[in-house]
């Protein structure tokens, strides 16, 4: 399949799952016996076993650390696909980024609260 570029947007895992799968299901509605390419095949199998949890959840989570943190985008797409449980492993994604260098620990201590409240409600 192949295809003209739209647009570009960086997106976390999850999101890329999301699509993956409604590719998926389109190609299927096409041609069935079809199915996606080698490359689309290898990179659903990568998604699914690196999702840490589902899209909705990642887009929230990545709206929270941007907006009331006012992290970057970037750092906030590799918090959502890392999946920190510690102040020392977010720290280590946020060394290079801005505003995370401006966080105390008890500040990364309540991200993670938060993180963790947003992906079991």
């Amino acid at each position: 399949m192949s295809g003209r570029k739209k647009d570009e947007k960086t997106v976390s895992i999850p999101e890329v799952k999301e699509i993956m799968e409604n590719v998926k299901d389109q190609l299927l509605e096409i041609d069935s016996e079809e199915g996606m390419s080698h490359f689309q095949e290898i990179t659903y199998n990568y998604v699914n076993k690196f999702t840490k949890y589902n899209a909705k959840t990642a887009k929230k989570v990545k709206k929270l650390l941007m907006e009331k943190y006012d992290i970057e985008e970037i750092y906030s797409i590799n918090i959502v696909n890392i999946d920190p449980q510690t102040v020392p492993e977010l720290r280590i994604i946020l060394e290079k980024s801005f505003t995370g260098k401006t966080l105390t620990d008890d500040q990364l201590e309540i991200i993670i609260e938060e993180i963790e409240e947003l992906k079991s409600s």
